[in-house]
C-alpha cells in the first residue's frame, strides 16, 4: 500500500498536464504547448513567491501569465489559419527563451534557482498539492459531464457544425480549451516547483509530451487517463527508487530515468496491436 500511496502522490503533476491535455483534446486541439506551459508556470510560482513572499501570488500570477499567453497564441492562430501544432511548437521555444532570459536578469544565473522564501520541506507539500490537483481534475470532471460548457467543449471537436448551426462559435470554446489546457499546465509546474523547493531549467522534463500520451493511451476518456498517468507515475516511481534494491544497485542511472519513457514506447506498441 505504500508504494501504491507514493505513486498516487507522484502522478499529481503528469495528472494536472494530462486533464488539461485531455480538455483541449476534446476541443479538436492537440496541447502541444504543455511542456513549455509548466515550464513557465515553475518559473513564475518559484520568481513571484521569492520576491514577494506569497505563494497565492506566485501561483495565481502563473496560472493568469500561461493562460493569457495561450489565449493570445489561441486568438492569432485561428485569425490567421495558422497550423496550431506548429504554434504550439512556438510558444514552447519562446517559453524556453524568456525563461532563460529572465532568470539570467532577475536572479543572474541561467541555472537552479533556490531561494530562503520559497522553501517547502518535509512530505506535506506532496501530499497537499496531490490532494489539490486530484480535486481540481474531478471538477474539470464534473464541468465536462454536467454543464453545458462542458457539453460544448465536447460538441466542438466531434461535431463543430451542430454548434454552429446554434448561433455557437466553435472558435470561441477552442480558445477556451486552449486557456484550460494552459491553466492546468501551469498548475503542474507550480507543483513541480513546490516539490522541490527550487526551480530547475526545464523542469518538465517532458511531461507535457508524456501528458498527451497518456490522453491518447487512454482513448481519450478521463478513466482511460488516469490508468495511462497512473503507469507512467508508476514507471517514474520506479526509476527513482529502484536503485536501492541491491540487484540494481550498478544499474547506470541513465537507464533508470529512462523507464518513464520506455512505458510510453510499451503503452504505445501494446495499443496498436490492440487496433
Amino acid at each position: 500500500m505504500h508504494v501504491v500511496y507514493d505513486i498516487v502522490l507522484t502522478s499529481a503533476p503528469l495528472l494536472l498536464a494530462a486533464c488539461g491535455a485531455l480538455i483541449s483534446e476534446y476541443a479538436g486541439v492537440m496541447a502541444v504547448f504543455a511542456d513549455g506551459c509548466i515550464n513557465i508556470g515553475a518559473f513564475l510560482c518559484f520568481a513571484v513567491t521569492a520576491r514577494t513572499g506569497s505563494l497565492a501570488a506566485g501561483i495565481g500570477c502563473s496560472a493568469v501569465a500561461c493562460t493569457g499567453l495561450a489565449y493570445g497564441v489561441s486568438v492569432l492562430t485561428l485569425k490567421l489559419r495558422a497550423n496550431p501544432f506548429l504554434t504550439g511548437l512556438a510558444l514552447n521555444v519562446f517559453a524556453s527563451s524568456c525563461i532563460s532570459v529572465l532568470s539570467a536578469v532577475l536572479f543572474g544565473t541561467r541555472g537552479v534557482l533556490v531561494s530562503p522564501a520559497f522553501s517547502f520541506t518535509g512530505g506535506g507539500a506532496r501530499v497537499v498539492s496531490a490532494i489539490a490537483a486530484y480535486g481540481l481534475c474531478a471538477a474539470a470532471a464534473v464541468v465536462l459531464r454536467t454543464t453545458k460548457a462542458g457539453l460544448h467543449l465536447r460538441v466542438t471537436g466531434s461535431a463543430p457544425n451542430v454548434l454552429t448551426a446554434r448561433g455557437v462559435s466553435p472558435d470561441r470554446w477552442k480558445t477556451a480549451s486552449w486557456c484550460a489546457a494552459a491553466a492546468f499546465a501551469a498548475a503542474a509546474g507550480c507543483v513541480l516547483a513546490l516539490r522541490l523547493s527550487s526551480f530547475v531549467p526545464n523542469i518538465s522534463a517532458g511531461r507535457g509530451w508524456t501528458a498527451l500520451a497518456a490522453v491518447f493511451l487512454g482513448g481519450k476518456k478521463l478513466s482511460g487517463t488516469l490508468i495511462a498517468v497512473l503507469v507512467f507515475a508508476g514507471a517514474e516511481y520506479a526509476a527513482n527508487n529502484i536503485q536501492n534494491v541491491a540487484a540494481f544497485a550498478n544499474v547506470p542511472s541513465s537507464v533508470l530515468l529512462a523507464l518513464p519513457y520506455a512505458a510510453a514506447l510499451v503503452m504505445i506498441g501494446a495499443g496498436r496491436r490492440a487496433d
